[in-house]
């Protein structure tokens, strides 16, 4: 009886570790998102590259028809840095995605130890209690985060780049004189 409850408990843990990113991944890769697919599929490529990771822009920023290529230094920096600021949105985003993730895998083990420490008792309790352990740890990272970022929004302040100015070649002034 024992070792059946055992093995009950370690199938389940096994299946709340394993099945959240086996659905997300069924669900990222669905064939009726064809177009999210093949996006996904370019940003993977261009990351690839030698010039994707040094730049790390989205994969359809040049073929939008609103973008035009700057003509001055000026507006190339203010070109990379509006790219850079999506390139930080989707990062955010995935980061976002990945700690909900986990939260959710973690509230779902917490429902589940729970319910089986209930109907089982004994030695199930500390199982129950170790993963409440780790889900209020993790929500208490989350927390600090939260805190750390609020701070920083409030006392960083990045500043414009300065103007770059073209120096005058040297030849050009000896002919001059």
């Amino acid at each position: 009886m024992t070792t059946l409850l055992v093995l009950v408990i370690l199938g389940l843990i096994w299946a709340a570790v394993l099945l959240p990113p086996y659905l997300q991944n069924r669900r990222e890769h669905r064939p009726g998102d064809s177009i999210a697919s093949f996006r996904h599929q370019l940003a993977v490529l261009e990351r690839a590259t030698p010039e994707g990771r040094a730049r790390a822009v989205s994969p359809s920023a040049y073929d939008s028809p609103r973008y035009e290529r700057p003509r001055t230094v000026q507006a190339a920096s203010a070109a990379r840095r509006q790219l850079a600021g999506n390139t930080l949105a989707v990062r955010r985003a995935d980061v976002r995605r990945r700690r909900r993730d986990v939260f959710l895998t973690l509230l779902g083990a917490v429902g589940v130890t729970f319910l089986l420490a209930v109907a089982m008792g004994g030695a199930v309790w500390m199982l129950h209690l170790a993963v409440d352990a780790a889900f209020v740890g993790f929500v208490g990272m989350l927390v600090k985060l939260q805190q750390t970022q609020t701070e920083r929004d409030l006392k960083v302040r990045f500043l414009e780049p300065a103007q770059v100015r073209t120096a005058e070649p040297a030849y050009l002034r000896r002919v001059g004189t």
